[in-house]
């Protein structure tokens, strides 16, 4: 009896478990491992088991999380004393994901519905990587010389952007490029931003490409295509027509391989408060600079005339 009445308030109640075979998967990875259940000292009766895959996503001052997906056994069961039962799990994760980074994080919850008694509960943090492809696009970059920024594969509402600055070659002539990806079935399409270094100061060059899986393929011949594009667009920074973002993200957003296109709708909205929150403390602290030359902060803020 006082077993049970422990087991009421969770101490030796009945503990869950999710053991993957990896902590790294890569998008479009199959996920495989087993729920393990480990019975306490007292039999238990179990309402049911929910796996919650979480992604986290964080601004410079907030922090939201997000359900991917959730994996339910609503089959309810009794455990014994001591008692081990396990279920086989499996899971293919979307090629739409955000990749793991500085900002970005994934964790599965996995919830054990006890009867009658304090519910236990199991955190398993998971890396999300590139897919294959993908990650050859980055290493052909690492070859010419770029390495990721450390605030790099943020989200930016529609679509995740990686960030790369020259080491070696190009250094002196480009700042830094950002690209956002799609993977398709036939090869990747890229938004490639390319920060050039001009004379009359700094010039952003947006150009949408295509590397098809035979280039994909080959990590030399790879390499040399991107040298090549950005050795054009340094070389003749105003050939380019100018390219609206939006272009791409209304043309590639909703894609089933778009990287970070599931995040679409979920963490856009605290993460305009982040930046809405910047823009009114930048305004206020310039507001301050004015008040203190002598000027007034509304009139100056609306455009109105000190001397009406």
């Amino acid at each position: 009896m006082f077993k049970k009445f422990l087991a009421r308030l969770g101490k030796g109640s009945a503990r869950v478990d999710l053991v993957l075979e990896k902590d790294a998967y890569r998008l479009g990875e199959e996920i495989r491992g087993e729920l393990v259940i480990q019975g306490g000292t007292v039999e238990q009766d179990i309402n049911k088991i929910d796996i919650d895959l979480m992604v986290y996503v964080r601004g410079e001052k907030l922090e939201q999380s997000a359900l991917v997906n959730r994996f339910s056994f609503p089959e309810k069961f009794t455990i014994g004393p001591s008692e081990v039962k396990s279920f086989p799990f499996q899971y293919t994760l979307p090629e739409n994901l955000l990749v793991s980074g500085y900002s970005v994080s994934y964790a599965f919850i996995t919830h054990l519905d006890i009867a009658g008694g304090v519910d236990s509960s199991d955190r398993d943090p998971v890396t999300v990587l590139p897919p294959t492809r993908l990650q050859r696009v980055l290493e052909a970059f690492q070859s010419l010389g770029f390495q990721e920024k450390y605030g790099s594969r943020s989200f930016d509402g529609h679509l995740q952007e990686f960030e790369m600055q020259p080491t070696d070659l190009f250094k002196g002539e480009v700042e830094e490029i950002e690209f956002c990806a799609v993977i398709q079935d036939d090869g990747i399409a890229l938004l490639l931003e390319t920060d050039v270094l001009t004379f009359a100061g700094e010039k952003e060059i947006k150009r949408e490409l295509w590397l098809e899986n035979s280039l994909l393929d080959n990590p030399d011949q790879l390499a040399e295509h991107l040298r090549q594009v950005i050795a054009e667009t340094v070389q003749q920074p105003h050939v380019f027509p100018a390219y609206d973002k939006k272009q791409f993200s209304s043309k590639f957003s909703s894609a089933a391989g778009a990287i970070g296109a599931f995040a679409i709708g979920l963490i856009t909205v605290e993460l305009l408060e982040d930046a809405l929150e910047d823009a009114i403390e930048e305004i206020f602290d310039n507001d301050d600079d004015d008040d203190e030359e002598g000027g007034d902060l509304f009139g100056n803020f609306f455009g109105g005339d000190e001397e009406d």
